[in-house]
């Protein structure tokens, strides 16, 4: 059964087929549940749901792909792209930036997700000319963090 809704899956794809002009990878980073009792370590609690999450949004375009790693066979990578923890994720499209999710995206995040990928297709943030202005006199890189809460 999915997450998303079949109502919700309509909505998202018209939305993806009226908005994406470039492509959008998805790069997760999970873990399997360990087949034996490993003392100090912890099944990952949310990264079946976040894969099925991400599998079921990617399924909506062909503009989106999605590649999943196991961080303990994927450290280099995992270090590349700034993930410590899972379940996490990046986008890669056509955006400058990064964005990375950390978490799985429920409830109000959900719809930065989906903003989040239709932004890295296009390229186009929104930003104002003159934020733009201003983060262009920066002389070192700027990392924003956003935290939220489950909802």
């Amino acid at each position: 059964m999915p997450i998303i809704s079949d109502r919700d899956q309509e909505t998202i794809k018209r939305l993806f087929e009226n908005r994406l002009s470039g492509p959008v990878e998805i790069v997760m980073f999970t873990e399997q549940p360990s087949l034996i009792f490993v003392p100090g370590r912890e099944d990952c609690a949310t990264c079946k749901d976040t894969e099925e999450i991400l599998k079921e949004v990617s399924g909506l375009s062909g503009k989106i792909t999605l590649t999943v790693h196991e961080i303990s066979r994927s450290k280099e990578l995992a270090a590349e792209h700034g993930i410590d923890r899972i379940p996490a994720f990046v986008l890669k499209g056509a955006s400058r930036g990064r964005v990375r999710f950390f978490g799985i995206p429920s409830g109000h995040e959900f719809s930065a997700f989906i903003a989040d990928i239709v932004d890295n297709s296009t390229g186009i943030s929104g930003l104002s000319d003159e934020t733009r202005e201003y983060l262009a006199g920066l002389s070192e890189d700027v990392n924003i963090k956003v935290f939220t809460t489950p909802t």
